[in-house]
């Protein structure tokens, strides 16, 4: 069995032109999704944690390759990923609506009047009605820059090692 060693990305695209379609496809879609999942990995270590973690639980990834113009595209972050088809229909994924709150931040802002259980207050002070603020804490942003020469050493690897199994296929 013949072995190919590959050390840079230059290499790894020359190789890649002389094999077929399908083959690069793989070799691409393994390392997307190598890559990806660090990505993942690190924005879930950043997030902030509350009591019911759902913006932690709500962080995914995605990848799928577009019909059209046949390119792989890529996400990771808040609420993206596939719901998983149940017998009953999809399954309820865990969502945090309040990320982007979360990562852009609130200002100061005050209501009109107090509705709901708090109604029966006749003059609320400035203090009950304000909603507070929220300081911003882009953790999307800081794992995604601060994980960037691992995710691109990891999907190199990745690489390598499909483009290895698909030369020793090929053979």
């Amino acid at each position: 069995m013949a072995r190919a060693i590959l050390t840079g990305v230059d290499e790894i695209e020359k190789t890649l032109r002389k094999l077929s379609d399908k083959t690069g496809d793989r070799v691409a879609r393994s390392a997307l999704g190598a890559g990806l999942g660090e990505v993942a990995k690190r924005i879930k270590k950043a997030a902030p944690v509350g009591k019911t973690k759902s913006l932690q639980k709500s962080i995914g990834k995605r990848y799928e390759k577009t019909k059209r113009i046949k390119y792989f595209q890529a996400k990771a972050g808040v609420n993206v990923g596939k719901q998983k088809k149940t017998a009953e229909g999809f399954e309820k994924k865990i969502n945090a609506p309040h990320a982007h709150l979360v990562a852009l931040g609130t200002k100061q802002r005050t209501r009109k009047r107090i509705g709901g259980k708090f109604s029966y207050i006749r003059k609320p002070s400035s203090k009950q009605l304000s909603t507070g603020t929220m300081p911003s804490n882009p953790f999307v942003r800081t794992a995604y820059n601060a994980s960037k020469n691992a995710v691109m050493s990891r999907m190199i690897r990745k690489a390598e090692q499909r483009l290895n199994i698909e030369l020793a296929k090929s053979k």
